[in-house]
């Protein structure tokens, strides 16, 4: 009774001061609670940063590694002819065997190189080609020297440094130190001789792991160059990962939201783009900004500088609250349901001996009138329950019979102490 006559005695002022206080707080919270987006949050730069990569001399060599200056080999023929001897290649790629002369085995496989070196002995030994008494001859890798590979562009340590013979060009960067936030990570170019090998874009492998750069080989003397981003867009709210994602000039905002893990499921159908023209473009400055909505169907094209911005939805009414002489008093959804749907499912109501304590008589509903007071009031039998609609934001009170069980003192007579 005295939360019902608190609902209905409510005024104006105390309304408007309420809702004022409460849009305070909210903003108070909303600014506090809000992620912060971090200056060093790029997508994508942390894959090559703090990574110490662990290249083991036991390992097998990839069947497309290629031989070059200061690798050792070991070469082995067995059967007519018994020997096992080390090489080391000379800086012109060549080594020495004795009655044959130099033999070139630079940018070689170990495949390639067995084939050639299997030719060229097969002058001093003639069973390596003897089908009825073979000589077989098995080439293996000894030390591997480093790779002296330059690094060019926005890289955290330029110029020439020392690189696994087995890596790849991600491992490379690693190895180097990594990638500056102002260095592209779809553009990397891979040069050699002057001329660009392949440019690789890492976006695919930090968002579903496929790399096409694995199989692509680093050589000696190679030049690794990234780069400066020219197109990067940040995306806030709520979105998977926040951030700064790097885009191509055919990527949409579908492309972005993919990247940064997809929307959360709260997420507003309605994004906030707050875009910068291009100076290309621009007449002046005064206009260079512009805010608008989209929606992730409108297949806009970013610019170098836009934010999005995805808010959250907003709350929606869609309960009811139940108050007194129920099992289990609280909120139930209102949407097509109606007043006995709710009283059943807060239980009491199909207990025998629970409902004999209920005043099942007379349900009382309050509900707000049209200046969002609870001013409207119903009182409805249970019997006739069934037949009341329920409104978002309705009161439920269910009334206690304080004519059953409800004694608070007992007396004892007879022969008792």
């Amino acid at each position: 009774d005295a939360l019902r006559k608190e609902l209905q005695s409510e005024s104006d002022m105390s309304s408007v001061s309420s809702d004022d206080e409460l849009i305070m707080e909210s903003v108070k919270i909303s600014s506090n609670d809000t992620k912060e987006i971090e200056e060093e949050n790029y997508f994508g730069y942390s894959f090559f940063l703090n990574r110490d990569i662990n290249f083991f001399d036991n390992i097998p060599s990839p069947p497309d590694f290629k031989l070059g200056p200061g690798d050792q080999i070991i070469l082995s023929l067995w059967g007519e002819t018994n020997l096992r001897e080390n090489f080391v290649i000379n800086k012109e790629g060549l080594i020495y065997y004795e009655n044959v002369g130099f033999i070139n085995l630079s940018n070689k496989t170990i495949d390639e190189a067995e084939s050639t070196l299997e030719e060229e002995l097969s002058k001093i030994y003639s069973t390596l080609k003897d089908k009825n008494k073979p000589t077989k001859l098995k080439l293996e890798i000894g030390k591997l020297k480093s790779l002296n590979v330059y690094f060019s562009g926005e890289v955290m340590n330029p110029g020439i440094n020392l690189i696994h013979p087995f890596s790849d060009i991600f491992s490379a960067i690693v190895q180097s130190g990594g990638v500056k936030n102002s260095g592209s990570l779809r553009n990397v170019q891979l040069i050699r001789d002057n001329q660009i090998i392949t440019q690789t874009d890492f976006y695919s492998f930090f968002t579903d792991g496929k790399s096409d750069f694995s199989n692509l080989r680093i050589l000696d003397g190679d030049v690794i160059h990234i780069p400066v981003v020219k197109k990067r867009v940040q995306i806030i709210g709520q979105v998977i990962t926040e951030g700064y994602y790097e885009m191509n000039d055919e990527e949409t905002i579908v492309h972005l939201i993919r990247y940064a893990g997809g929307l959360e499921a709260n997420a507003s159908s309605l994004f906030i783009l707050d875009s910068i023209t291009p100076l290309s473009d621009r007449i002046g400055d005064d206009n260079a900004i512009t805010s608008k909505f989209i929606t992730i169907n409108d297949n806009h094209k970013l610019n170098n500088g836009d934010l999005i911005t995805i808010n959250p939805i907003g709350d929606v009414a869609t309960k009811v609250e139940i108050f007194g002489r129920v099992k289990s008093p609280g909120k139930y959804p209102a949407l097509n349901t109606n007043l006995k749907d709710v009283l059943i499912a807060a239980g009491g109501f199909e207990d025998p001996l629970y409902s004999r304590s209920i005043r099942d008589d007379e349900i009382l509903i309050l509900r707000k009138d049209s200046n969002q007071f609870y001013g409207l009031e119903f009182k409805i039998p249970f019997e006739e329950s069934e037949k009341f609609n329920l409104v978002s934001g309705d009161k439920i009170f269910v009334y206690e019979n304080i004519n059953y069980d409800n004694l608070f003192s007992i007396e004892v007579n007879g022969e008792v102490n």
